[in-house]
């Protein structure tokens, strides 16, 4: 049997996969959303960043959570997870 006799078998979200690139290769609109997505998680990481920096620096959860314009309770819940 040669190899290019061998049938490829793609399950079905490997189709779907499959088609969402060549839908992405295809529309502009995807392809600013697939990069809107990465800068939002590069910024995401950024502020991440930021209010681990401001912690280490000292300031309170009240004086973060004025700068992102959120409760000290919700800046807390939010950001512990990456200042602990």
């Amino acid at each position: 049997m040669d190899i290019n006799d061998e049938k490829v078998v793609l399950s079905a979200s490997e189709k779907n996969r499959a088609r969402g690139q060549e839908a992405l290769k295809a529309s502009s609109v995807l392809q600013s959303i697939q990069t809107l997505k990465q800068e939002a998680t590069a910024a995401q990481k950024n502020l991440d960043d930021a209010v681990v920096k401001a912690r280490s620096d000292g300031y309170s959860w009240v004086a973060i959570a004025a700068a992102l314009g959120v409760s000290p309770q919700g800046a807390r819940q939010k950001y512990l997870r990456v200042t602990a």
